[in-house]
């Protein structure tokens, strides 16, 4: 076998099954696939080394069915796990199909029947191949494992996912036999505990509340646990990556459990803005442009301090966009929600929210916003904590006074705007402010557009209404983003492409927009 070969089919084998088998049975703890590979490469190349040199210090050649040999000579069998034999007889071989060879017996260590092998058999063997190595003799574990590793890794969890004396959570990987039992009483307190703390606990904690008997190692009851928790639909892991913290499911908010429907949004198109719609596109960047992938890299220059501009879909369902710098204030997580804790910079108080990976918001925030009169283009400030798992939260409070505001109203199963004073109490975007006048009569209008119109028919019907309230009859694209979204959730880069792609409208710099005359008629 090449060395190529042997690197390819690694893992995959039986042998190499049992080999983990016994590691892991040796360790009694839990292992990742990663230290599994890293095991199995180091082992074989340490292997090979150790059988190569096992040969290089016998003085007696290898044996191959191509040479000649002579009786009391002494060979190697590498086909025999390298035992060592001595020729004791020789004859000619009886086989005319394949022509003149010789038959030798042999005298194997360990072995007291002697054995018949093929000499001066010249045809295609793979014993008479030029025997290479199977693994390159210069190349170090470490250097296996950095350029093999993954793909080994890879193939060996594919083999131990149908091998029933294996089991798994996450990527912890552990025998079933070794597995202490965790009774359906120990769920019961744990379910009692959790609900009593009002708070998601981490498995250490539960294993101290349920005294579990300390007759397996730690790690092995921490496993153990985890998995009785996984597999059980009372429970949710709730933690950041590598951190298990289980939470009860009847106690997470609707919200938290089921996106709601009015942050649901249509796929967006991949567009080329111009540097000053860019910049814009930058500013109000949301959730719906990510198009659901919670699977993002990373911010690179991740930042201590967010400020959003709150929308009117947001401000509805009690929620925030988990957008990449607002994710990047929270540690790593892979499961579908991430329980942290707001503390209000102002009163200290504090309160659950919930980083959800499908959808890429994060809820629990109704109470927070309805207590504070936030409306759709209040600012809102996201602050990293000490704590990980903390993000302060604030506003720009101001005095409560009468403002002349954009308010919307939906008349006859249309979008309607007028300006009019409204008390404010906190400070706001005044591209982005609108109030609502008629919750009711704005679904309607909502519905009616999400059932009959495209989002470049809905611009065209909404900009007229928003136009009227500027002498000039200009519109600026934040402005009307804002107002979209009263209608349907649509991320801002699908607002500005339609705005530059659309021939009903104009753009007259700074971010404004005017009707064409076309559209004007």
């Amino acid at each position: 076998m090449a060395s190529s070969d042997f690197w390819t089919t690694l893992g995959t084998n039986g042998s190499d099954v049992e080999r983990v088998y016994g590691f892991v049975l040796e360790r009694g703890v839990p292992v990742s696939s990663r230290e599994l590979a890293h095991y199995l490469i180091t082992w074989h190349v340490q292997e090979e080394a150790r059988r190569l040199a096992e040969i290089a210090a016998r003085s007696a050649p290898v044996y191959q069915p191509k040479e000649n040999y002579s009786i009391g000579q002494h060979l190697i069998f590498t086909a025999l796990d390298n035992r060592e034999g001595v020729v004791t007889q020789i004859r000619p071989g009886d086989n005319p199909r394949i022509g003149n060879f010789q038959v030798m017996t042999v005298e194997l260590e360990s072995e007291t029947k002697p054995r018949e092998f093929a000499m001066e058999y010249t045809a295609a063997h793979p014993l008479n191949a030029e025997r290479t190595p199977l693994i390159d003799l210069a190349i170090k574990p470490e250097q296996a494992i950095a350029q093999y590793g993954e793909s080994v890794r890879t193939r060996l969890v594919q083999r131990l996912s149908v091998d029933k004396e294996f089991v798994h959570l996450d990527d912890g990987w552990f025998l079933r036999g070794l597995i202490p039992d965790i009774h359906s009483g120990y769920l019961n307190l744990a379910e009692a505990a959790i609900e009593q703390t009002g708070d998601a606990l981490r498995t250490p904690d539960l294993l101290k509340i349920l005294e579990i008997p300390e007759t397996t190692k730690k790690s092995a009851a921490i496993f153990a646990l985890n998995l009785a928790l996984a597999n059980d639909p009372r429970f949710e892991d709730v933690g950041p990556l590598d951190d298990p913290r289980w939470f009860l499911e009847r106690l997470e908010p609707t919200e938290a459990r089921e996106r709601p429907q009015i942050l649901e949004s249509s796929p967006v198109r991949k567009t080329n803005l111009s540097a000053e719609l860019e910049m814009i596109a930058a500013e109000l960047f949301d959730e719906a442009d990510l198009n659901g992938d919670a699977n993002v890299p990373p911010v690179t220059s991740p930042r201590d301090e967010i400020t959003l501009i709150l929308t009117y879909p947001h401000r509805r369902a009690g929620t925030l966009p988990l957008t990449l710098p607002v994710r990047a204030l929270l540690p790593q997580f892979k499961h579908p929600r991430l329980r942290f804790n707001f503390i209000d910079s102002a009163t200290q108080e504090k309160f659950a929210g919930y980083a959800v990976a499908d959808g890429c918001y994060i809820a629990g925030l109704t109470h927070w916003f309805n207590a504070r009169k936030l409306s759709p283009g209040a600012y809102v400030m996201l602050r990293r904590g000490t704590d990980p798992l903390t993000i302060f939260i604030d506003y720009q409070p101001q005095r409560e006074r009468s403002l002349w505001v954009r308010v919307a109203r939906g008349e006859n199963g249309h979008l309607i705007f007028s300006q009019e004073k409204k008390p404010l109490s906190h400070k706001y975007d005044e591209d982005m402010l609108i109030l609502i006048g008629d919750p009711l009569g704005l679904e309607a209008a909502a519905q009616r557009a999400r059932e009959q119109h495209s989002l470049a028919i809905l611009l065209q019907e909404i900009f007229p209404e928003l136009a009227k309230l500027s002498g000039a009859g200009r519109v600026h694209a934040k402005t009307l983003y804002s107002a979209v979204n009263l209608m349907r959730r649509v991320g801002p880069r699908a607002v500005l492409s339609t705005l530059t792609e659309s021939r009903a409208f104009n753009s007259v710099g700074g971010g404004y927009f005017v009707l064409t005359e076309e559209a004007r008629r």
